[in-house]
């Protein structure tokens, strides 16, 4: 660990002595540290994973995906596929929205069409439907989808259903609207936004309403703070009850505090090194960005691939928290894992880097930076987000590894709105990434595709025909065995042409306050994760600690609304002076959207 790490930690350990007490439980608010900005609360833009996990509390979807990560019923109850399976037919329960609007078919058949047909409705999950031929309210309570060609992944669609009675008006400025401007948001999961303070927080009430039953939790308020310092600090205070993306060191510290428990989740997340290949555009077949015009060459990949050494991540900058992977599916699940064969598999080899560099037409420069053919330095610019804790310690790695093969690199934290415009942009040459993948692969596997490169929802601007044409096969493919081995090709394939460099999948440290919150529900159920997951379970099972178990409450953890007011403004520091709800146009799964 770095020196920094080691005090950072050594502090954390002191400030044990100094917990904040347990508030009561009556009107008990839950409140959850954020050092992610929020992109919107739109559900038809929002893709921030700090924004979907609130979305995901505010809407329900037509089905969702339970704690042990299989689907279930939403606000469909019930459904049925044609022969052909080419129309599918949702019957939805009796539920309301959080006004007392009943919820319909048409509220459904309203939310697809904006998707399908309005481009300004698509940032966040126009790729889920757009292999659909109609949406259409047969009655109150039942809809029909009609496919162009059988979708394997229908069930799984990961779509918000909004009101018609609210959107219909908002049509026009659907692609603008953060969904702050009118408060309470109306909604239909267990929680609805009643309140939004510009750079500080997002407030959430329980829905009366929610067909599953009320929450036990009055309150879920998000918190904004710059980093997991300050973060960890306010939960040893008693500021917040929830943190997430702890590191190593933050983790361990924390390690037999009473009032304190402590999560390592398995993730659905993983962690990559983007190379910008400036392709053309998707959307219009003009190149775009500015990328470094030696990472076209699949042997500088290679090479660069060759050079990092994911064992010593695991090891050093994770500390043990995480493990090497090869494809984009983590191995929380295992039907979709990929494993590249012994002939296959790029390891840790800098010689082998240094020869495919050499093969290149890259010969070592005087002062040891690779030149090329045309006299151009081998020098890349490196980025990461400062959202992610451990980046700058793995950029000081990765710098040393590309350093010893003779590849320059200007490494550089940047915040994650920053390096946000620029990976959408193009303007970048290396970029430490990181996504979250749903149970079924489909979103994830579509934003390798050539329609999407040159859009805030591509990977590193990857485009390969043959991929595109194994996509369509396993999107059509209803045999679950025979999807399984068309995506096992597609990932093979990315791995071959070295689309990205994918490092490892790492472990969720979580913490929170179990003196006065219980019952938290993990996804998937055997050791998973509390927050960022695909559901709402995390939050909707926690239980306050009934107040004769918590005790007194102590000066630091009142629950009133003037001292939470106090907290967040004492305790809140919003990075760059801008804004905790930023503008729309992120790109898509940036830390982490699924």
């Amino acid at each position: 660990m770095s020196a920094a790490a080691v005090l950072a930690a050594a502090a954390l350990a002191l400030s044990g002595a100094g917990v904040g007490q347990a508030q009561p439980a009556p009107g008990a608010t839950l409140r959850v540290a954020l050092t992610q900005d929020i992109d919107s609360l739109n559900p038809f833009v929002a893709v921030f994973l700090s924004s979907t996990q609130i979305n995901r509390l505010n809407y329900e979807n037509l089905t969702v995906v339970g704690p042990d990560n299989a689907v279930q019923p939403g606000l469909a109850e019930r459904w049925e596929a044609s022969p052909d399976a080419l129309t599918w037919t949702f019957h939805l329960r009796d539920a309301q929205w959080s006004d007392g609007t009943p919820i319909t078919a048409r509220d459904v058949a309203f939310t697809y069409d904006q998707i399908m047909t309005n481009p300004a409705a698509q940032d966040a999950n126009g790729s889920a439907v757009s292999n659909f031929a109609s949406v259409t309210a047969v009655d109150d309570r039942t809809v029909q989808i009609t496919t162009t060609q059988p979708q394997a992944s229908i069930l799984a669609t990961d779509v918000p259903i909004v009101p018609e009675h609210v959107w219909a008006g908002r049509v026009a400025e659907i692609g603008t609207l953060n969904n702050a401007e009118e408060l309470p948001v109306v909604g239909s999961g267990p929680y609805v936004v009643t309140g939004y303070q510009e750079g500080q927080s997002v407030t959430l009430s329980a829905n009366d309403r929610f067909w599953r039953g009320r929450p036990k939790v009055d309150t879920v308020q998000f918190v904004r703070y710059e980093n997991t310092d300050a973060a960890v600090q306010g939960l040893l205070k008693g500021d917040v009850d929830l943190v997430r993306d702890l590191t190593p060191a933050q983790y361990d510290s924390l390690a037999g505090n009473d009032t304190v428990a402590r999560n390592d989740g398995r993730n659905r997340r993983f962690t990559e090194i983007l190379a910008n290949w400036s392709n053309p555009s998707g959307v219009d077949g003009q190149p775009f960005g500015d990328g470094h015009a030696a990472l076209r060459d699949l042997r500088v990949r290679q090479a660069l691939h060759h050079a990092v050494d994911p064992d010593a991540v695991v090891e050093r900058v994770k500390q043990g928290h995480s493990e090497v992977i090869h494809g984009l599916i983590p191995p929380v699940y295992p039907d979709w894992t990929f494993t590249p064969s012994d002939g296959q598999r790029r390891d840790h080899d800098p010689e082998r880097a240094k020869a495919l560099l050499d093969e290149a037409g890259y010969r070592p420069g005087p002062d040891g930076v690779r030149v090329g053919p045309d006299g151009t330095p081998l020098s890349l610019r490196l980025i990461a987000g400062n959202q992610v804790a451990t980046n700058p310690q793995l950029l000081e790695f990765l710098a040393g590894w590309f350093g010893a093969v003779g590849v320059g690199v200007q490494p550089q934290i940047m915040s994650s709105n920053q390096i946000d415009d620029a990976t959408v942009a193009g303007n970048f040459d290396l970029a430490v990434s990181g996504w979250s993948v749903n149970p079924d692969p489909d979103d994830m596997l579509s934003q390798q595709t050539c329609a999407v490169n040159g859009t805030s929802k591509s990977d590193s601007g990857y485009c390969n025909p043959a991929y595109d044409q194994l996509y369509a096969a396993q999107r059509a493919a209803v045999d679950e065995g025979q999807r399984r081995e068309l995506v096992q090709q597609m990932q093979s394939l990315l791995y071959d042409d070295v689309h990205a460099i994918v490092l490892t999948s790492d472990t969720l440290l979580e913490a929170y306050r179990a003196d006065r919150f219980t019952g938290f529900v993990t996804q998937p159920e055997d050791g998973g994760v509390i927050t960022g997951q695909t559901g709402y379970w995390g939050y909707y099972g926690a239980t306050p600690v009934a107040a004769d178990e918590a005790g007194a409450a102590g000066d630091s953890g009142g629950g009133s609304g003037a001292t939470i007011a106090a907290v967040v403004a004492a305790a809140v520091v919003v990075a760059g002076g801008g804004a905790f709800l930023v503008t729309r146009n992120r790109r898509r799964g940036r830390d982490e959207r699924e």
